[in-house]
């Protein structure tokens, strides 16, 4: 991984991966995600609040900060991602890298937020280390994992996926690292973060159609992997099969999911 890139240097992010940051960016519409409607309620930005998003993604949430008149900067490890949250929020400051090694000053941050981007990491108690670190004292926290597995929909297209790659191949962490009730909490307080509130959020997925439902469901690292060992071809009917449950009469997919979330203080 590259640590410190600049927002001026040019990303390194290959034809395959751009095209599937901007499938992943173009899944649903982000200002109706339920997670980040609940960060905004929560951090409370104001104009010139400084915020830094951890594995922001395409910059979904990071464009409706700056929308709100947060100054924003955003870190990702994806190469494809940090080229789509350039074009999407040119104003905002992004950076290809490892959120267990920031790159930025001590107490530099207003708001730092990270929406489904830890359980990913290796270390997610380094993570919130470096979090609390360069947040301001007094700074909000805001993380946002996936929740309860039996709340979880996108669980059986996972599942599906990681039954084509071998162990020893296979990503882990993984998508539902963190959802053991408390745990989430437990590592944000054990950071030296306060815990202030925590909860539970609703959401889902909604596909017009098949095709729509195999864009979003092939952004993840997991489907990377899995036509990589057994194909495209393979992933396709794994996931077509996967979410058969999750079909409506329409023609389309609805995929409901559950988020914990929890809010601390620096």
């Amino acid at each position: 991984m590259v640590y410190g890139m600049s927002d001026t240097q040019p990303s390194t992010a290959s034809r395959q991966e751009l095209w599937r940051a901007r499938d992943y960016a173009n899944r649903q519409d982000d200002s109706t995600r339920p997670d980040y409607l609940e960060g905004l309620r929560w951090v409370r930005l104001r104009p010139g609040t400084t915020l830094l998003d951890l594995g922001c993604g395409a910059g979904g949430f990071c464009r409706m900060a700056a929308d709100a008149g947060a100054l924003v900067t955003g870190i990702d490890s994806s190469a494809g991602m940090v080229e789509v949250a350039r074009e999407r929020v040119p104003e905002g400051m992004f950076q290809l890298g490892d959120t267990q090694v920031l790159s930025f000053d001590t107490d530099a941050f207003d708001v730092v937020t990270a929406f489904n981007s830890l359980q990913f990491t290796a270390d997610p108690q380094a993570s919130l280390v470096e979090a609390r670190r360069v947040a301001k004292p007094g700074a909000t926290v805001f993380i946002v994992v996936f929740g309860r597995a039996e709340h979880v929909g996108q669980i059986a297209g996972w599942r599906a996926l990681a039954s084509l790659i071998p162990p020893r191949r296979s990503t882990s962490p993984g998508p539902l690292s963190l959802s053991k009730p408390g745990l989430l909490d437990k590592l944000v307080q054990a950071s030296g973060l306060c815990v202030t509130n925590a909860g539970y959020l609703e959401g889902r997925f909604d596909y017009p159609d098949q095709a729509a439902m195999l864009r979003g469901q092939r952004t993840g690292q997991v489907a990377v992997l899995g036509e990589r060992v057994a194909g495209e071809a393979v992933v396709t009917d794994a996931l077509v099969r996967a979410y058969a449950p999750y079909r409506t009469s329409s023609g389309g997919y609805r995929i409901d999911f559950e988020w914990r979330y929890v809010l601390a203080l620096a």
